[in-house]
């Protein structure tokens, strides 16, 4: 493996960790992960805006 290759790596990894980490954090604070602006027919939306 060269070392360009390394680099891109881990590049990629850091990404991944970071959209990882960012979920968690988002659902510890009780945000949503929904993207859809009206949730009204959307299959998840028990998911999204759960009762606490």
């Amino acid at each position: 493996m060269t070392w360009q290759t390394i680099v891109v790596a881990a590049i990629v990894a850091a990404v991944f960790a970071a959209i990882i980490v960012k979920g968690l954090i988002n659902k510890k604070n009780g945000k949503s992960s929904c993207s859809c602006s009206s949730c009204g027919g959307c299959a998840n939306k028990e998911h999204c805006h759960s009762n606490k």
